[in-house]
């Protein structure tokens, strides 16, 4: 456990109020800034999924964001790859994707970043923002050198690559609280599959023992009740393993049918990850998730569409 479970737009247009009407588009956001709340979500499915959940609504695969009029929150997920095989935010990343490797990744470019959060949540600098980099770290490892992470591999992470990251993070923005989440327990193992489709059961993409190695290197970089000193931790590896010891065992129902993404809806795991949130910026938690049509999601622009700040597919 890294640390105990923390208590505690510029678009043009504004789109019609979905769900149980207390969420509207980001499209929005321009016109409600002021003594509004922000916080921007850069992280992996894992992230975009609950965020999904909590807005009612689905819109592109590497992004999706809504203002919360009861907590008059602006809230975005924007995605990215990870520190990539090398630690420097560049690519290669993980290569088993219909994306391919070679996908940008914003946190190297503080003015994509900057993009993103005006974009997503109506503000330069959010009030909070939270970074995510470890499902995909793993996957990259495994896919590119096709083997288990080692502790090599996760000494340089926490050592050199996380840090620098998240130091990328917090130069951007500079006036924003910035929180690290740590990575949700998986139900099921993920191997790497060759191009032809064989499965490799001796290549993790991520497993549970994968997440525990890197949840010890975390451990060992935990100062003053944070991480390397500065950031605050949301612990999603502590709030699964809480579900698990008060259901008395790993319950499949606790993830998505892949076993990888923690359920979202009305289910537990998702609604209390961002409760963590909530809670950090001191506003009211969620009761109830709402369930999204994700065969509706965009997994690609269409053609001739071009983002504002769109360096990803």
């Amino acid at each position: 456990m890294v640390c105990t479970t923390m208590i505690r737009v510029g678009c043009l247009v504004a789109c019609a109020a979905v769900a149980s009407g207390l969420h509207t588009d980001a499209g929005a956001l321009a016109q409600l800034r002021g003594s509004n709340h922000s916080v921007l979500i850069l992280g992996c499915s894992v992230d975009r999924n609950a965020v999904e959940s909590f807005c009612g609504k689905v819109d592109r695969f590497y992004r999706v964001g809504c203002y919360d009029e009861k907590r008059h929150l602006n809230i975005g997920f924007v995605f990215h790859p990870g520190v990539g095989i090398n630690g420097d935010l560049q690519p290669p990343f993980y290569n088993r994707t219909r994306w391919g490797s070679m996908i940008g990744q914003p946190i190297s470019d503080v003015n994509v970043l900057h993009k993103w959060s005006s974009t997503m949540v109506g503000e330069l600098f959010p009030d909070m923002v939270v970074v995510d980099s470890s499902l995909w770290d793993l996957s990259t490892w495994a896919s590119w050198g096709m083997r288990n992470v080692t502790y090599n591999r996760l000494r340089q992470w926490g050592m050199r690559d996380l840090k620098n990251e998240l130091a990328r993070v917090s130069e951007a923005y500079n006036k924003s609280r910035i929180v690290f989440r740590t990575a949700p327990a998986v139900y099921k193992t993920k191997w790497v599959v060759s191009d032809t489709g064989y499965e490799y059961k001796d290549v993790a993409v991520f497993s549970n023992d994968g997440i525990r190695q890197m949840q010890k290197e975390l451990r060992k970089h935990i100062k003053d009740g944070k991480l390397y000193g500065k950031y605050e931790v949301i612990d999603y590896s502590q709030i699964m393993d809480d579900l698990i010891q008060e259901r008395g065992a790993d319950d499949p129902s606790l993830w998505l049918k892949d076993g990888y993404h923690p359920k979202t809806e009305s289910a537990e795991p998702s609604r209390r990850y961002l409760n963590e949130v909530f809670r950090l910026m001191g506003l009211a938690t969620v009761e109830k998730m709402v369930e999204v049509d994700t065969s509706q999601r965009r997994w690609a622009p269409a053609a001739g569409d071009r983002d504002e700040a769109g360096n990803l597919p």
